[in-house]
């Protein structure tokens, strides 16, 4: 893997500075270089990144998020925290002043914002829904729970702090996927009740296997199909026995794709026609302005 090493460290016995106009030889920003024949990952460029910021910074927002394997957000720049006062004015990092020594833990032998306060962090890059996007992954990868990021983002204050709240109440378990979480809350940001994720369903008295998301008081059924539902040919014949049980058993099948959630306003409707038949008699789904602006666009980036 590449290694990391300073200007100064270039003149050390068996690099020499020479070695900086090597073709293995990648600068990260202006005294840090990686020193390897293969690409950077994340990690390394945030190691070659520590060895030039003042002692006690560690990995910051989206790029803490990153570390944690959360693959959200943009890679550039570097984010990072610090309590030095002097301020760090480099294009490749952005680092954030804090006049009290934030909690850092070791991520892969770095340091950085553990998981929940990387959560709480993101709230001024990513919008909402990225966010509680971020917060079902961490929690599917084992780094933290629901109700932790709940208490971390409850005594959070300052730029993000309120939309960090609400990601945080959103944040669920057992979310497989970033277009899972994007359309559960195309469904419940426009009002309508909130689906369970993941459970195991019952069809004619018998464990038919996980469905996305459930309905169970309408007898609806959603389920985002994923390219690798369609590719794994295993999967796709497993999942099509499931959905056929399912139907017999006199639920509400709503099938949803990539291609169809580039049209979310038809997609909640769907679903809201097929709890209506199930025996939905709450209000209809509201599209404010928020919605609109959350779900105009597929914009996360998975």
């Amino acid at each position: 893997m590449p290694k990391p090493f300073t200007t100064s460290q270039a003149a050390s016995p068996g690099l020499g500075r020479g070695r900086l106009r090597g073709r293995s030889v990648r600068r990260q920003l202006r005294g840090a270089y990686l020193l390897g024949d293969e690409d950077p990952g994340e990690r390394d460029r945030v190691a070659a990144a520590l060895l030039v910021l003042p002692s006690g910074t560690g990995a910051d927002g989206l790029t803490a998020l990153r570390l944690q394997g959360v693959d959200l957000g943009g890679a550039a720049p570097l984010r990072f925290v610090t309590t030095h006062p002097h301020p760090v004015r480099r294009p490749e990092v952005r680092v954030r002043r804090t006049s009290t020594q934030p909690q850092l833990a070791t991520v892969g032998e770095l340091p950085s914002l553990g998981p929940e306060d990387a959560f709480v962090a993101s709230a001024v890059d990513l919008d909402l829904v990225e966010l509680v996007a971020a917060g079902d992954w961490l929690v599917r990868l084992g780094c933290t729970t629901p109700e932790a990021l709940v208490a971390a983002a409850s005594i959070a204050s300052g730029r993000g702090s309120r939309v960090a709240r609400r990601a945080a109440a959103l944040v669920r378990a057992r979310v497989d996927s970033v277009q899972e979480t994007r359309l559960r809350l195309v469904i419940v940001l426009a009002g309508l009740p909130e689906p369970d994720v993941n459970p195991v369903v019952l069809a004619r008295g018998r464990p038919v296997g996980r469905v996305d998301l459930l309905l169970w008081a309408y007898r609806t059924v959603i389920e985002y199909e994923g390219d690798q539902h369609r590719t794994d040919r295993t999967q796709w014949n497993r999942d099509i026995r499931r959905q056929e049980q399912l139907v017999a058993d006199k639920n509400r099948l709503v099938r949803v794709t990539a291609e169809r959630m580039r049209s979310p306003r038809a997609v909640v409707l769907t679903v809201y026609e097929a709890i209506v038949e199930g025996g939905y008699r709450g209000p209809a789904p509201s599209f404010d302005d928020e919605w609109r602006h959350l779900f105009a666009t597929v914009h996360l980036r998975t």
